[in-house]
């Protein structure tokens, strides 16, 4: 018996034939989540799964525990290798069910290797007899205590009691890349995320008002990188100083539209560098009617500031929906600390919550904007991060499902 680890594919298998584009991407970033446990060569492809060949030293758990957040995967199954005998079957599943306490069990089997002679029912019979009789249980296929899956592929056999569901969704890195809008709060990391299950790589700028705002806001912001970075592997942050479009804002345009000029600002800003980044659109974690800016009016308004697509996955989502996908994506302890961002920086105290356009427009024409565009990129920093280089220092826990 050969200890291995199976993943098997989540939409991947629906795609025609740029298949195998997509079954290539979901191999590196495999071969990429497990760096430093097990060796790339360790994984091999098979149709609709790949197969993790585990070293003598390894430890399941942790190899597991890395693949859960590889999106493309359906689920991950840690079990043996065998060879393609009945009594074989039942003897493995025999051994992974000792000193395991269970009253029912239940025995799935599928086998898209027909070469094998005896029908999937069949094996599923001789296996749970000889388990009811081992262990003295009853079979029960709809609720069990205990369930052994048996795959019968490529002339081999997996047999394994342990599946762990995947992030599912599509392998980063096949639908393009976006720039994201994100700041220290709830709502972008998690549109972020969304945008990663999507397939899509995530270029991160965030807009910061030091020296007038404290430092807080961008090192939550570096943490909250770090923690999307185990789930694209490679990430790049842009720190935009934006005091200055807003001191400019401020002087020059309505107090209740300063929100709206702000973010028309930021889009132009976020768009040069998806430009730059050859990114097909911008994204954001705005729900509609959550603050003032947010209106459907003002969402238009704003919208139209920029060229590029601006992509709102939370749109429909109410603030506990995100808030619960935070957590269970190992952003929330982050995000919920307090910090001052650049908009609680000559915030109004009465945001426009249905603008006019035909207004907007005029207190921009008092503004240089390509002068402020161009000021505001050139004090932009970058910083990179890579998944392999945060792994054992900043790895944060995330919540089992």
């Amino acid at each position: 018996m050969k200890p291995v680890v199976i993943v098997h594919h989540h939409e991947i298998t629906l795609k025609g034939d740029n298949r195998r584009f997509f079954e290539q991407v979901l191999m590196r970033n495999v071969r990429t989540a497990i760096a430093g446990l097990e060796p790339p060569a360790s994984v091999r492809g098979g149709y609709g799964r790949f197969v993790l060949a585990l070293g003598a030293d390894a430890h399941p758990d942790d190899v597991v525990q890395r693949l859960r957040l590889v999106f493309g995967l359906a689920n991950i199954c840690s079990g043996v290798e065998v060879e393609q005998n009945i009594d074989v079957f039942c003897r493995t599943a025999g051994e992974l069910l000792q000193g395991r306490e269970f009253k029912t069990i239940k025995v799935h089997t599928s086998r898209p290797d027909k070469r094998f002679p005896i029908p999937s029912m069949e094996v599923n019979a001789k296996v749970g007899e000889y388990l009811c009789g081992k262990f003295g249980v009853r079979a029960n296929l709809s609720q069990p205590d205990e369930t052994v899956r048996i795959e019968i592929v490529d002339g081999v056999a997996y047999v394994y009691r342990l599946r762990v569901e995947g992030a599912g969704g599509l392998p980063v890195g096949v639908s393009g890349k976006v720039v994201s809008l994100l700041s220290a709060g709830f709502d972008s990391p998690v549109a972020s995320w969304r945008m990663m299950k999507r397939g899509a790589t995530v270029i991160f700028v965030h807009f910061h008002s030091i020296p007038y705002t404290s430092s807080d806001s961008l090192d939550q912001v570096k943490q909250l990188v770090v923690a999307l970075t185990r789930y694209q592997y490679h990430s790049r942050l842009y720190l935009v100083p934006f005091a200055g479009v807003q001191q400019e804002i401020v002087l020059k345009s309505p107090e209740s539209l300063r929100v709206i000029l702000y973010r028309r600002m930021m889009l132009r800003i976020a768009e040069a560098i998806a430009k730059q980044e050859q990114a097909e659109a911008l994204v954001t974690g705005e729900a509609v009617g959550q603050v003032a800016s947010q209106t459907l009016r003002n969402i238009r308004i704003i919208d139209g500031a920029a060229t590029y697509p601006i992509l709102r996955p939370l749109s429909g989502n109410d603030k506990e929906e995100t808030m619960s996908i935070a957590r269970s994506i190992g952003t929330f302890e982050i995000s919920e600390e307090p910090f001052d961002d650049c908009c609680s920086f000559l915030a109004p105290r009465r945001p426009e919550t249905w603008a006019s356009e035909k207004e907007v427009v005029e207190a921009e024409a008092k503004l240089d904007v390509p002068l402020l565009v161009e000021s505001a990129l050139t004090g932009i920093s970058r910083e990179i991060y890579h998944y392999p280089d945060i792994q054992q220092d900043h790895l944060l826990e995330i919540p089992s499902t």
